[in-house]
């Protein structure tokens, strides 16, 4: 497979075969400036986190559940600092 693309700011970029699958993402760096990404792509990885932790809670073990709910806090507060930083919506 052959194309080109024109890539305005360093993003990552996957193959796509619907309905289900993609490939690991390729990472483009465009004028040595790393990857930033997105208020929209952030805000939807904030809504996965908390989807995860919706479905998966009840199935953690009682003895596992606040150290779970630490991680899915700190990935939470992760992604709502890099929101924070956000500048391309």
């Amino acid at each position: 497979m052959a194309f080109d693309l024109k890539v305005d700011r360093s993003s990552w970029v996957a193959l796509r075969i619907l309905p289900s699958s993609h490939t690991n993402p390729i990472w483009v760096l465009v004028g040595g400036k790393p990857y930033a990404p997105s208020r929209r792509s952030l805000e939807w990885c904030l809504k996965g986190v908390d989807q995860c932790w919706s479905q998966k809670k009840r199935f953690i073990k009682e003895e596992e559940t606040e150290q779970a709910r630490q991680a899915y806090d700190h990935a939470r507060e992760t992604y709502r600092t890099l929101l924070s930083k956000a500048e391309v919506d």
